[in-house]
């Protein structure tokens, strides 16, 4: 992607070298102007043109180099120089102005006129060399060349100047535009999404921009969709709360209803307090969801040894399970002194969290596979069951808050779409990670199970947990 900060350095110094070269130019040019001007009809340029006759007379006497002499001395900034011999024929070969009329005379010297009445002066001069030879030395001020002369002429240098000042104020205006107007653009489609318009318009061209103003673009427009959706899923969320509150609320009123017509009613009384436990699974999600949300909170952290944090995982499970009649079972851990650093009770709270959701979603008499599996750097805690899995393209979705999907994971099932959002800040806060997959038959392509892996990194490899 393009830096707007190195395009604008870019920019900067190509118009310094740009300005440094143009300035010298120009500068080169007023000074060969105003001493065009101090000899265009005086003294001075004749002085000039004799003295330069005399050396061409010396050159070919003494049979020297006479292109460079005519081609590249000082005067030709301000005339053009011509040697033309006796048949009338320029000494370099080179062609003659048209507006020249040449006519020979007695002397050998060529005649030179200008057909053209004009105030340019045209000097001739004629030479004859030690071998009898003639020659006509013409100096041809045509001013009308040099376009920018002209101009300087006519307006002087600082109606160039403010020219130049001009054409920079365009540019400036072009290169402001080009930047603000995407930033003014982006404020207004900022201000809508405050008032609400969260799915905002952004136009297409400041969108495919490759710099920081595209970028900001980009995010702008998808941070206002996920905030939507966010929103969207907190609505539902709200909503689902407030229905499973409701339930066991209600519940929780017609068993205290029951147990004052009765006091020795067991049943209402068990029934008391298993929605009782409901209320509480469901208020200490809330808490430890919002346990995340103080990141100037520290958290203590302790040495972990990975056997016996999955050990009483397990057996903890295996009581849950029971009541669903569905086995527990653990791939023996081959390392038994590896550890984690964290904190004791968050970890707890994912696994459990993790084996929650299995068993919700798993049959009776079916089995759950607990696994830890061990690389250089990190642990890999699984737990499979045989559920009827999620569809691929939602598979993170399932870590995000509020996230409940339309099919055998949903509400029926006794989720409140808050549990596997935990595992994931637990694991992040951790250093971790978590993923989920799901588990296809080899001989279809239907799925026979679900695996999610709580990925923590192993102790040596951490110094210290903040969260």
């Amino acid at each position: 992607m393009r830096n707007l900060v190195w395009t604008f350095w870019l920019a900067l110094i190509l118009s310094i070298i740009g300005t440094f070269i143009a300035s010298a130019f120009l500068m080169r040019q007023w000074n060969n102007f105003v001493s065009y001007s101090e000899m265009e009809g005086s003294n001075n340029f004749n002085f000039r043109f004799l003295a330069i006759s005399r050396e061409i007379e010396t050159t070919l006497n003494k049979n020297g180099n006479l292109e460079t002499l005519l081609l590249d001395h000082p005067i030709k900034d301000f005339a053009e120089i011509y040697l033309i011999d006796q048949e009338g024929i320029d000494a370099l070969g080179r062609t003659l102005p048209e507006r020249l009329t040449l006519a020979r005379s007695t002397n050998g010297v060529i005649n030179v006129k200008d057909n053209l009445s004009t105030n340019t002066p045209i000097l001739v001069q004629g030479i004859k060399t030690d071998l009898d030879d003639f020659y006509t030395v013409v100096a041809y001020l045509d001013s009308t060349s040099f376009t920018l002369w002209n101009f300087f002429k006519r307006f002087g240098l600082y109606w160039i100047l403010f020219a130049a000042l001009s054409v920079s104020g365009i540019i400036s205006w072009i290169l402001v535009v080009k930047i603000t107007r995407p930033i003014q653009d982006l404020a207004l489609a900022s201000d809508r999404q405050g008032k609400g318009d969260l799915v905002t318009i952004i136009d297409r061209k400041i969108l495919e921009r490759s710099d920081e103003i595209g970028g900001l673009a980009r995010q702008l427009q998808s941070s206002g969709i996920k905030i939507k959706s966010l929103l969207s899923k907190q609505k539902d969320f709200l909503r689902d709360i407030s229905h499973e509150v409701r339930t066991p609320l209600a519940r929780l009123q017609i068993s205290a209803e029951n147990l004052e017509l009765d006091t020795n009613d067991k049943q209402a009384l068990n029934q008391i307090k298993k929605e009782v436990q409901i209320i509480d699974k469901l208020v200490q999600d809330l808490l430890h969801l919002s346990y995340f949300d103080q990141p100037s909170k520290s958290h203590k952290t302790e040495s972990i040894q990975l056997i016996d944090l999955v050990d009483h995982f397990v057996q903890r499970s295996q009581i849950l399970a029971s009541h669903k009649n569905i086995s527990v079972t653990l791939k023996s851990i081959k390392q038994q002194n590896l550890s984690v650093a964290g904190v004791h009770f968050l970890l707890d709270r994912a696994l459990d969290n993790l084996m929650s959701n299995a068993i919700r979603h798993s049959s009776q008499y079916s089995e759950i596979r607990v696994s830890c599996e061990i690389d250089k750097e990190y642990c890999y805690v699984g737990i499979r069951d045989q559920g009827e899995g999620v569809s691929e393209e939602r598979l993170e979705e399932i870590f995000e808050p509020f996230v409940r999907l339309d099919s055998s994971r949903n509400r029926s099932t006794g989720g409140f779409g808050i549990g596997l959002s935990l595992v994931k800040r637990i694991a992040v806060m951790h250093n971790g990670s978590v993923i989920a997959s799901n588990i296809f038959n080899e001989s279809s392509t239907q799925t026979e199970g679900f695996v999610v892996k709580l990925i923590l990194p192993l102790e040596n490899k951490i110094e210290a947990l903040k969260g």
